[in-house]
């Protein structure tokens, strides 16, 4: 049932705008494609490939994705309530960009995927989701980020809206600097770390969104991430150093940065004088004693 050619023809019937997609359509169009063996699990079958249709055209699960008696998501990720009606109303309703949070924050350059690792504790998790980017888990110790750039070019021009898309590759933009040298060689360590689990390989692309001036490194520039990128923000310039390297790698606050290292310096050279004196010291005992003797 699922080949390629009609996985093909359902994301046609997905994308046309007559009927728009019409789910219980596109079930009669299957159902006349079933092998005569596949009738006693028919229902199962016709909702495993279209599913696994919507989630190749919009790269987010609807309803279960349960194909075939084995499930097609990852635990906890965002699926969507797909019933009924175009999967082209589904994305709308879904993405919507509502604004609720009303706290301002700044992005400053410091403010990028790399950062957030070793300033700020927080682990990336690189994810096919879109309807998780910028999503934060595990108590907010851990921020997903959708990759396939490649994905978002092929549908400029499809049933996202535009500037879901454009936003989506803004978003990465700011995570990921496209010229900052050290993040390209952060960047390459995680798709080799990614490579060495025999996971999917992260879309080179997603490190070649450019890079946001100062006027477009606005929160009100956002709109459908707006909520998300302020709760990231807040983590991060929440999170406090818990080791020296994080403490070094700091710079958030550089008064504190200083401070914090000139007593370090002036604690370890006090130490070591105090080891040079006491070292001094004996010697000088040593040789008193021999001295006597």
């Amino acid at each position: 049932m699922q080949t390629h050619r009609t996985i093909l023809d359902v994301i046609r019937l997905l994308t046309s705008s007559i009927p728009g997609g019409n789910l219980e359509e596109i079930r009669n169009f299957l159902r006349q494609k079933l092998l005569p063996h596949e009738f006693e699990n028919a229902d199962e079958i016709l909702e495993g490939s279209i599913n696994f249709a919507a989630r190749l055209l919009i790269m987010v699960p609807a309803w279960g994705m349960i194909s075939m008696g084995r499930s097609l998501i990852v635990t906890g990720e965002t699926k969507l309530d797909w019933k009924d009606g175009p999967i082209r109303q589904l994305v709308l309703h879904h993405f919507d960009h509502q604004v609720q949070m009303t706290e301002k924050v700044k992005f400053e350059k410091l403010f990028n995927a790399r950062n957030l690792e070793r300033v700020g504790g927080i682990k990336i998790r690189w994810t096919s989701n879109l309807a998780d980017h910028l999503r934060m888990r595990e108590d907010d110790r851990t921020v997903e980020l959708f990759h396939y750039v490649s994905f978002l070019d092929l549908h400029k021009n499809s049933i996202f809206p535009l500037c879901l898309i454009k936003e989506t590759i803004n978003t990465l933009a700011l995570l990921l600097p496209e010229h900052d040298r050290h993040l390209k060689q952060w960047f390459e360590k995680e798709q080799l770390r990614i490579q060495k689990r025999g996971l999917l390989r992260l879309d080179p692309r997603a490190r070649q969104c450019g890079q946001l001036k100062a006027s477009e490194r606005k929160i009100e520039k956002f709109r459908y991430y707006h909520d998300r990128l302020v709760i990231l923000k807040q983590v991060f310039d929440e999170a406090e150093p818990s080791n020296i390297k994080q403490w070094w790698h700091d710079r958030r606050k550089k008064v504190q940065w200083y401070t914090f290292w000139v007593a370090v310096l002036i604690l370890g050279l006090t130490v070591v004088f105090g080891i040079i004196q006491s070292v001094e010291g004996a010697m000088q005992v040593n040789l008193a004693m021999k001295a006597n003797h």
